[in-house]
């Protein structure tokens, strides 16, 4: 291998901004917060519905099923080890000042803070694709994790058929890096894995 091919824009550098508690984010028509058990009823209107759940790793679920998968995601709001993780309802704030809609979840994963690694992750309600709701939701993520977090690389992993998060991540920069054929069973059947990725300069340059 040649000098040059060992080269890299970004010094090697682990993570910064660690430990990190979930604190309440804001775009221009959103707030990112922690989930509270007030969710429940918002994230089980979509939660419960098969295009939703079609190329996520849990099933549909009923109303006690979401109920526990809200306390699990409740108690993912801190950052210090990897492995950890934070879940953040988005939320749209009613103009008028009534009660707010969470539309969906955005989630953010620690994968090795030495490497500045970090995942993220999506879910959000059917009724409200075409808005560009979640593509403002994610580019805050990545936000809070290179301006924040001190991230070297944000990755995302989906079913290769989930043509919707696939035009996300292009959205927000991100570039396919691999393609794993049949990589697991998914819902009783052979999946292919698609991976995406942005890096630090990556996002610095854009």
């Amino acid at each position: 291998m040649s000098d040059e091919a060992t080269i890299t824009a970004t010094e090697p550098h682990a993570a910064t901004g660690l430990p990190y508690a979930a604190e309440e984010l804001r775009t221009e028509r959103l707030l990112l917060r922690p989930l509270n058990s007030g969710d429940l009823e918002n994230g089980h209107e979509f939660e419960r519905l098969k295009d939703v759940a079609r190329y996520l790793f849990w099933e549909v679920h009923d109303h006690d099923e979401s109920a526990e998968h809200l306390r699990k995601r409740i108690a993912m709001n801190r950052l210090a080890a990897d492995g950890d993780g934070i879940v953040y309802a988005v939320e749209l704030p009613d103009p008028e000042g009534g009660h707010t809609r969470v539309i969906g979840h955005v989630s953010l994963f620690l994968k090795k803070a030495e490497w500045a690694k970090f995942e993220m992750g999506w879910v959000f309600h059917p009724a409200v694709h075409g808005r560009g709701y979640a593509t403002e939701a994610t580019t805050r993520l990545l936000e809070l994790c290179f301006d924040s977090l001190g991230a070297h690389r944000v990755f995302a992993q989906l079913d290769a058929r989930n043509e919707a998060s696939a035009r996300l991540c292009g959205i927000l920069g991100m570039k396919q890096e691999a393609l794993l054929r049949q990589s697991e069973i998914f819902k009783g059947e052979w999946s292919d894995t698609a991976v995406f990725a942005i890096l630090e300069d990556d996002f610095r340059a854009s």
